[in-house]
């Protein structure tokens, strides 16, 4: 018979984000720096994917 073993793991994810002009944000996490922005129909630039892109991106991957 197997003995039950308890395995811990902990994940600690670390991220700062800051507001810039108008829509535009700017995040880094384990030394990457992202940008999004929104289109200019909705307040943005249009420089940048939008906040929702890199969530459907993230299902992908």
């Amino acid at each position: 018979m197997a003995e039950d073993v308890t395995i811990k793991r902990e994940v600690v994810i670390e991220a700062d984000t800051e507001a810039l002009e108008r829509q535009k944000k700017r995040g880094e996490a384990r030394g990457f720096t992202v940008l999004c922005d929104e289109a200019e129909r909705t307040g943005g630039d249009n420089t940048a994917p939008p906040p929702l892109a890199y969530f459907g991106l993230s299902l992908g991957f």
